[in-house]
């Protein structure tokens, strides 16, 4: 049976219907095991079909219902294949890059995921909290961010995504850890806006502003700048002026575009 049969049999018990529309699942099991009774475009079932619908799940190696929480896929339940309603492999992983970790090389343009209390134990000095996947993993390329490194290991983090590396497994790491950040994120309103918001903000990794304007210009990307400013304005016209994240809205104002990191300059 199939993920779909054995949700349909589960549910039947579950919730021991008097009639259900005539689905494929409905169908199937009518004609093929005789559960149930087709009535006008309707099955309907009675307490020997749902007897019927228990022993056809025992018998196929099924329990009759389901775990309520998703598990590890090596902890479903017998008869179950691991990746119905399992957790994802990565639930509780962290992606990260070490950088100049002492015994923490790794190939360049390559990542390691490990669990938030591994990440923390790690020997790092500052952690580079990344909002993309691409140039976390291009960090190396990024030759003006050595600038704020200052020679220190590091630690890359990157923020998560729907659907891979959850977003609040990495905030988890941010917040138990205690070192100084490095704020990476896209030249747009939301970015400086996230980056003026991350806790022990050492500063905000941009490149130097005339090379950052002149690759602006030179993507001409204006739907950036448009499709998050008026929300997060209020918080960026709320930083001083003098300060990194204030530096990086006046030039942003200014030429009214933003940038993504993926084409940020490389000196």
């Amino acid at each position: 049976m199939n993920q779909q049969q054995v949700t349909f049999l589960r549910r039947l018990i579950e919730t021991e219907p008097p009639s259900r529309p005539y689905s494929a699942a409905a169908e199937y099991f009518l004609h093929a095991e005789g559960i149930g009774k087709e009535q006008r475009r309707r099955v309907v079932y009675t307490q020997a079909d749902f007897a019927a619908a228990r022993n056809l799940l025992k018998a196929r190696g099924f329990e009759s219902s389901r775990q309520v929480e998703p598990v590890p896929r090596s902890q479903v339940q017998p008869g179950e294949s691991e990746k119905w309603g399992s957790l994802r492999v990565s639930e509780r992983l962290a992606a990260v890059v070490p950088v100049g970790l002492p015994g923490g090389q790794i190939p360049t343009g390559s990542m390691l995921c490990m669990d938030v209390r591994q990440a923390l134990a790690l020997p790092f000095e500052v952690l580079v909290f990344c909002e993309n996947l691409e140039p976390m993993l291009r960090l190396h390329e990024y030759q003006w961010l050595e600038g704020f490194l200052k020679g220190r290991p590091a630690l890359a983090l990157f923020r998560g995504a729907p659907g891979y590396f959850r977003t609040d497994v990495a905030n988890e790491l941010l917040v138990r850890d205690h070192r100084p950040v490095l704020a990476f994120f896209d030249f747009d309103p939301k970015g400086l806006s996230m980056a003026a918001s991350m806790p022990r903000r050492e500063a905000l990794c941009l490149p130097p502003l005339d090379s950052l304007e002149a690759a602006v210009k030179g993507q001409r990307r204006k739907n950036l700048y448009l499709r998050s400013v008026e929300v997060s304005r209020p918080h960026l016209e709320a930083q001083p002026a003098g300060g990194d994240v204030g530096l990086a809205w006046g030039l942003m104002k200014r030429v009214e575009m933003g940038l993504d990191q993926e084409h940020f300059p490389h000196r």
